[in-house]
């Protein structure tokens, strides 16, 4: 699934202080990408906002059921083994079926469609945008990124092949090992991002 950055150009620029030479240049998106994705991938998180996704579970034989992306908007339809059923409560990111009602057991027999994760652009409610923390820790990746191969890196030849529209790119040896190098998360980055990451170990709650 290809999303957009949830951090913006501009963003970039306020926090390196300084007007991009060419804010549209690929190389500048390769960062913005770069830096997202190192923290989807650290969170097992989208991050953006996605309608209508849909996510197969196989059945416990128990009455909750966790989803795997946060945070849940809405919760649209959920069909087992088939048959669509309206016999649950959403709390969180917990399914809950009422009364006797359970996740019947079963190989992929749970199919729930739902909303979940931020808007990523202005939006009059805070709680709906990206957090704060999350997007100053891409940030924070996205200027050391730029720092080794952006405008003043002194890194030559970053870009061997480009194809705008669609994009691709071929990235030197020596940009590829700075991009790398650069996007991997330190320490106290870590340690802000660990209250939005989910274990995905076991999709279902032991209850």
């Amino acid at each position: 699934m290809e999303l957009d950055p949830y951090i913006s150009t501009a963003d970039l620029e306020a926090l390196l202080g300084v007007s991009l030479a060419d804010p549209s240049s690929l190389m500048v998106k390769i960062t913005l990408d770069s830096a997202c994705q190192t923290v989807r991938t650290y969170l097992g998180q989208y991050i953006n906002l996605i309608e209508d996704d849909v996510e197969v579970h196989s059945g416990t034989g128990r009455r909750k059921l966790r989803l795997r992306q946060r945070p849940v908007r809405a919760v649209t339809e959920v069909k087992i083994d088939d048959l669509v059923t309206t016999n649950y409560t959403v709390r969180g990111a917990i399914i809950t079926l009422k009364g006797s009602d359970v996740w019947t057991y079963g190989n992929d027999n749970v199919e729930v469609t739902y909303d979940h994760g931020w808007d990523i652009v202005d939006t009059p409610d805070p709680q709906e945008g990206v957090p704060a923390d999350i997007r100053l820790v891409t940030l924070l990746i996205a200027r050391r990124v730029f720092d080794n191969v952006g405008e003043s890196s002194g890194v030559t030849g970053a870009l061997t092949g480009e194809t705008i529209g669609d994009y691709s790119y071929t990235l030197s040896d020596a940009s590829a090992t700075a991009i790398t190098s650069a996007a991997e998360l330190v320490e106290a980055e870590r340690y802000v991002l660990d209250r939005y990451r989910i274990d995905l170990i076991g999709d279902s709650p032991t209850f």
